[in-house]
């Protein structure tokens, strides 16, 4: 089983140079909840980018780029899985 501690992302989708840190690990489950257009598909979609290398949208690689900074796409992910911690960082 895997336990996603934390994902940080920038530059990615809608989300500018500045970035969001999300943790992941404040308890059992995490149930995430906004109104529509606020981000929750960008971050399904930069989970998916960050442990697979691909959207899970079916996006082409090249449109997660944040069209505004159009560089310097990152995201980063933490997680354990058994007693191994693991950290992936995937840039564009």
């Amino acid at each position: 089983m895997i336990k996603l501690h934390s994902i940080f992302y920038k530059n990615f989708l809608s989300v500018g140079d500045n970035g969001i840190k999300i943790l992941l690990d404040r308890s059992d489950t995490t149930l995430i909840t906004a109104p529509n257009g606020s981000g929750k598909s960008a971050l399904s979609d930069a989970i998916t980018f960050a442990l697979f290398g691909k959207s899970y949208r079916g996006s082409k690689k090249q449109n997660m780029i944040n069209r505004t900074n159009k560089k310097d796409c990152l995201v980063e992910i933490e997680f354990h899985k058994g007693n191994d911690h693991y950290k992936i960082i995937r840039g564009m």
